[in-house]
């Protein structure tokens, strides 16, 4: 069988998860050129289906179209980078202050073990895992929400915020101590003290900030 006929059904929504994580890990960097015709043939897909693609990472937020130059991937100026932050930092706040504080037990234990699994990774010098098991442990606390309304949202800016949080990550990594932050977080969790989980969180997103976009502004030169 062939690479093309195991592609799923969802054949754009595939694509476009594939893209995504190059444009994360900055295979394709800010401000680069999507070309239809070199990832239709790198992924055995029509243009019209990388096309299909790249209009969903424009909803996305990773990608600008424009017209006789295409697709090309997002650029952030430093105004882009602090509304992403303090959003973030918001929106996740208020997560946190709408949970039920008869209901967190299970989430914590959720938590516990992605913020172990992110020791193990640091130890190793696992980039990638680390990253992922970053990004489980704040998606837990908003599925565990279980708010559309947070979910879509979160979803939106969470996209938009990856290419950055990623590359801060690549560069600060043997120093990154993330799961400090979120072994208090928990522990304000399962304590049943939201308000001290809120501002954990909100201080957790915003430290990161200064250094984020400097890193990333720093990468674009």
């Amino acid at each position: 069988m062939s690479d093309r006929e195991r592609l799923p059904k969802t054949i754009p929504y595939y694509l476009a998860d594939q893209i995504q994580a190059g444009i994360v890990r900055w295979r394709y960097p800010p401000g680069s050129s999507l070309r239809e015709v070199d990832l239709g043939a790198e992924f055995g897909c029509n243009r019209g289906t990388v096309r299909e693609a790249f209009r969903l990472l424009e909803l996305r937020g990773l990608v600008v179209h424009s017209p006789r130059r295409g697709f090309r991937v997002r650029v952030y100026t430093a105004q882009d980078i602090d509304h992403l932050y303090h959003v973030r930092a918001q929106l996740e706040g208020s997560v946190v202050a709408a949970l039920s504080v008869s209901d967190t037990a299970a989430l914590c234990d959720v938590l516990d073990k992605a913020n172990e699994a992110m020791r193990r990774c640091a130890t190793k010098g696992d980039i990638g895992r680390y990253f992922s098991w970053n990004l489980k442990f704040h998606q837990a606390i908003i599925d565990h929400s279980e708010s559309n309304i947070f979910q879509a949202i979160l979803a939106l800016v969470n996209a938009m915020s990856l290419p950055i949080r990623y590359i801060l990550l690549s560069t600060d990594f043997s120093t990154k101590s993330d799961y400090a932050y979120h072994q208090q977080i928990s522990a304000a969790l399962r304590g049943a003290d939201l308000p001290a989980a809120k501002r954990l969180t909100e201080e957790h997103i915003i430290k990161n900030l200064s250094r984020a976009a400097e890193v990333y502004l720093g990468s674009l030169r």
